[in-house]
């Protein structure tokens, strides 16, 4: 630890310097604050212990100059008049410590050591802060092709701005990774980034996990709880999958986006809340509206801008850049040095439709380094599924196709036999149905609904 001591007593300094310098310190001392100033912009210290009263300049301009060019570094100031004005400022300013003389040494050594401490947290939050930022920001979310290249670009223009972001595209595409980089490009980037998945919690208990509940507002609830909101404060909350929330809900989050208010369960009071909300869906948000799954003026009031993000298919030329990516990530986490795939696998890759996306590829090429001995990855590894996927591709010819061909006709019916092959396989039973088919119970009822499966 390297401590600077400004004090125009030369006693005083001398003290302090045998007394840090007896517990392995290294310990500079000076006469005058412009002293001090010029040593602080020649070397970095640890801790500035500074009186208050110096021959040119006091120790209260000494802190805040440290607290504009390097506010991580903890400063105590001494002094031998008692000033409560003087403490107040001080403290306000961001002084570590106030001490007045003649002061303890043990006190001194106290005090010290724990501003000491308190810089290494600060710079530990710092790297992990950037960390963060880093590992949320752009370096994660890849693509050189065109489309993507406009979502970066209108990340950018949208980040610094506190409206609502409705981010859409297919499952595995990178909701969640655009929802943290539009956090940590922001304003906001400094307070909490809050996520929540609307389809994955049940809908008695989603209310009270957005809202927070007060102490026996309901059976079970033994303390007050805050809600996401309340927790996002200041910062970002992120509605994962929002059209799979239920319709009674959707109202309730309508009225926060319009009034700024929220209302825990059990309480009559409402509280403002400053809360950036970014939504995302894998749905046709127009089709639910339409089948009376989601609420149109919910949809207006979360769609003011909105980033749409294409499917892996259409971005082929991601491929090998995605690739190349995780495979580093692998290599790292599975301490191999693995150095490509060979052609076969690339041209699979190349040709292969990825309803999975993105996340599909990175699980595929991390089974892929798990289970490779050599030092590169093969086919063999695939795993049975996605070949007999990329078979049952291989074998539709659109060259083949008839004059009057529609593809959405085709699709529905596909995805009719599909349901109905699944149900028949469940007994009718429409949950076990949802959950072969990967799909969650209101997603499965609306394309019963849809394709009129009822009987």
């Amino acid at each position: 630890m390297r401590i600077l001591v400004v004090d125009d007593e030369k006693n005083i300094g001398e003290v302090i310097r045998l007394l840090f310098s007896h517990d392995g310190f290294e310990v500079e001392t000076c006469l005058t604050g412009r002293e001090g100033l010029a040593k602080m912009e020649k070397g970095l210290y640890d801790v500035v212990i500074s009186d208050i009263r110096l021959p040119d300049i006091t120790g209260i301009e000494i802190l805040r100059w440290v607290q504009e060019h390097t506010p991580e570094i903890p400063v105590v100031l001494i002094t031998a008049y008692a000033s409560t004005s003087q403490a107040i400022e001080a403290m306000k300013i961001g002084a570590e410590d106030y001490i007045i003389k003649p002061f303890d040494i043990n006190e001194l050594r106290v005090v010290v050591s724990k501003a000491y401490e308190k810089r290494k947290l600060r710079i530990e939050n710092l790297r992990l802060r950037k960390e963060l930022e880093e590992s949320h920001g752009f370096s994660n979310l890849l693509g050189r092709c065109k489309p993507m290249q406009r979502v970066f670009v209108f990340i950018d223009k949208i980040a610094p701005t506190d409206s609502t972001v409705l981010i859409t595209g297919e499952s595995g595409t990178g909701k969640d990774l655009v929802a943290q980089a539009i956090h940590y490009r922001s304003h906001r980037k400094e307070n909490p980034f809050v996520s929540i998945n609307c389809a994955s919690i049940p809908e008695n208990l989603l209310e009270s996990e957005l809202f927070g509940y007060k102490r026996g507002a309901f059976t079970g609830a033994v303390a007050d709880k805050v809600g996401l909101f309340q927790e996002a404060s200041g910062g970002t909350l992120f509605l994962d999958e929002i059209g799979e929330m239920p319709l009674s809900l959707q109202a309730k989050i309508l009225r926060v986006l319009q009034d700024k208010k929220v209302r825990r369960l059990g309480e009559n009071t409402e509280k403002n809340v400053d809360v950036r909300v970014v939504a995302a869906t894998n749905h046709n948000l127009g089709a639910r509206i339409e089948a009376g799954l989601f609420r149109e003026d919910l949809y207006y009031r979360l769609n003011v801008l909105q980033i749409d993000l294409p499917p892996l298919r259409h971005r082929p030329e991601d491929i090998p850049l995605l690739f190349n990516h995780f495979l580093e990530l692998q290599n790292r986490k599975q301490n191999k040095n693995i150095s490509g795939a060979e052609p076969k696998l690339m041209e699979i890759f190349y040709n292969y439709r990825w309803p999975g996306n993105v996340r599909q590829m990175e699980h595929i090429v991390e089974r892929l380094v798990v289970l490779s001995e050599g030092d590169q990855l093969t086919t063999d590894l695939l795993p049975p599924d996605f070949l007999r996927e990329y078979g049952r591709q291989e074998s539709f010819q659109p060259g083949l196709l008839k004059e009057g061909f529609s593809l959405t006709d085709y699709l529905d019916g596909l995805t009719r036999e599909i349901i109905l092959k699944a149900l028949a396989q469940s007994g009718n039973n429409r949950r076990e149905t949802a959950r072969s088919l990967g799909l969650s119970y209101r997603s499965l009822r609306y394309y019963i609904e849809k394709y009129g499966l009822r009987e």
